[in-house]
């Protein structure tokens, strides 16, 4: 019988230990598509200053004739270890990993979904390391679409 007890307790133990730690694909979130986008030649990863990392619900505007957003359409945006979850109004989420630097010297870093919906967020930065505004544009012909903002 002691036996049995010292299983059983072991087993619960050792249970609440693995229920209770940390995954480090957390940030995957609960969205059914997560798109790890690949670096091609020439390419710079990006890292997003820890300054900007966060939850950001921001608003649509200026979209372009082309854009897939209407001006006013809402959305979460959640970065954290240089992983963007994108979460707008009426469509699926999705976690997009593997962000690129837009340019040398820039604050600003791409985070592209080749995945499903074509669309890069490009996340930038101010002077003083708070989030700026998260531009919008297609990943098949870089064309401006617009971008999301808190203003």
């Amino acid at each position: 019988m002691k036996t049995s007890v010292k299983i059983i307790t072991l087993f619960l133990i050792s249970f609440l230990i693995f229920s209770c730690s940390s995954s480090d694909n957390s940030m995957d979130g609960n969205c059914a598509t997560v798109c790890a986008f690949t670096l091609a030649s020439g390419d710079t990863a990006g890292t997003a200053a820890a300054s900007i990392e966060g939850t950001y619900n921001l608003t649509m505007h200026f979209p372009d004739a082309a854009s897939p957003y209407k001006e006013g359409t809402k959305g979460t945006f959640t970065l954290m270890n240089n992983i963007l979850t994108v979460e707008i109004d009426g469509k699926e989420c999705i976690t997009i990993k593997n962000p690129r630097l837009t340019t040398a010297g820039s604050t600003e870093i791409q985070f592209r979904d080749t995945c499903r919906d074509k669309i890069s967020y490009d996340v930038s930065m101010t002077a003083s390391r708070s989030l700026n505004e998260i531009n919008i544009s297609s990943t098949e012909n870089n064309k401006w679409l617009g971008q999301f903002n808190d203003q």
